[in-house]
């Protein structure tokens, strides 16, 4: 093996090059090869050869990492240009406001409209729809457990018993109405997206009804899409006049109505077999259905059945649907 001999004469730069390249004799000496790389980039950095003093440390294995101990204040800085560099430009530079709050009211409307979406807006499902069932079944169940507590309070209180601690729901909100209560003008656009992108959802069994099933703090008078379902029960119990005028009349600004009849799970065999077919349905059922059609307003893009993607629909609390054939006959003789 050839030995490589030492390098003893003199190399031009600062003394800390002069150091590193004494003992750069041996190629296996990967630190000091690369101490003295960055000590010729930093001659390279800096026009006025005032080298960075820079450490290096062995790492693990075959790998080394350097730690730079001081930096230079003057290369922070923009470089502007001046006669002696004229080719050194102060860079762009974007002015951030930390300290002041986001003003989410100055985006455009299309990008408030987006961010919407995301809030009011039902997600995990291909059609959003607001069950109304489902939020009276909980707000029920909400006040009854309220009920429930505040008694067994009373009684640990007397025998000197911690109380009841409610716990905090872990389970995903439908929407995040909480956006609602930032602001009068942010309430009426987020208000105005609710309504008129979801679906809303009801099932009526009392159709003698004179007012509406509907959760605590739903316009009626705002909802655009409108899912109903019609849970028909036998003739007898169909026998009496409906003002179905009157119940669109609660909806003025609906304008996309899905109706889905289904059969009560009570009545369920009595009614399948009175309206089997449309042409030897009861008269009660024929009736029921004329009255129906005759009050829905031309402007409404209705549509009649359930949908060919069960996921487009709302959940049925009656059994079964009505034959889409049969709906598509008493369509037919009514419009």
């Amino acid at each position: 093996m050839a030995r490589i001999h030492r390098r003893n004469h003199s190399v031009s730069g600062p003394p800390s090059v002069h150091c590193v390249m004494k003992d750069v004799a041996c190629c296996c000496n990967i630190v000091k090869i690369q101490q003295f790389y960055m000590s010729l980039m930093a001659l390279r950095r800096n026009p006025q050869r005032k080298c960075k003093k820079e450490e290096v440390t062995a790492c693990s294995g075959e790998t080394s990492g350097i730690i730079v101990n001081e930096i230079n204040e003057d290369t922070l800085q923009p470089k502007i240009a001046t006669k002696n560099h004229p080719h050194k430009f102060a860079p762009r530079q974007v002015l951030v406001n930390t300290s002041q709050p986001f003003r989410f009211l100055d985006l455009p409307r299309e990008v408030r409209d987006h961010v919407y979406s995301y809030l009011v807006i039902r997600r995990g499902s291909k059609v959003p729809i607001i069950e109304a069932r489902a939020i009276i079944r909980g707000q029920r169940k909400r006040v009854t457990a309220k009920r429930t507590r505040e008694r067994l309070n009373q009684k640990r209180a007397q025998t000197g018993k911690r109380p009841i601690i409610p716990r905090e729901s872990t389970a995903e909100p439908i929407i995040h109405s909480n956006v609602l209560q930032a602001s009068q003008q942010l309430h009426d656009e987020a208000t105005d997206f609710l309504y008129q992108n979801n679906w809303f959802a009801m099932s009526l069994e009392n159709f003698c009804f004179t007012t509406i099933d509907a959760p605590v703090g739903w316009k009626c008078d705002r909802i655009t899409r409108l899912q109903l379902e019609l849970q028909l029960k036998d003739s007898q119990r169909m026998n009496y006049y409906i003002d179905w005028a009157a119940f669109f009349s609660s909806f003025p600004a609906i304008r996309f109505l899905h109706i889905i009849p289904s059969f009560h799970p009570r009545y369920h065999d009595w009614a399948r077999t009175e309206l089997q077919d449309w042409e030897n349905a009861h008269f009660v059922f024929r009736g029921f259905f004329r009255e129906l059609m005759a009050s829905i307003p031309e402007w409404i893009h209705l549509k009649l059945g359930p949908s060919f993607d069960p996921t487009e629909d709302m959940h049925l609390e009656g059994q079964g649907p009505v034959s889409t054939r049969l709906l598509e006959q008493m369509h037919d003789e009514f419009c």
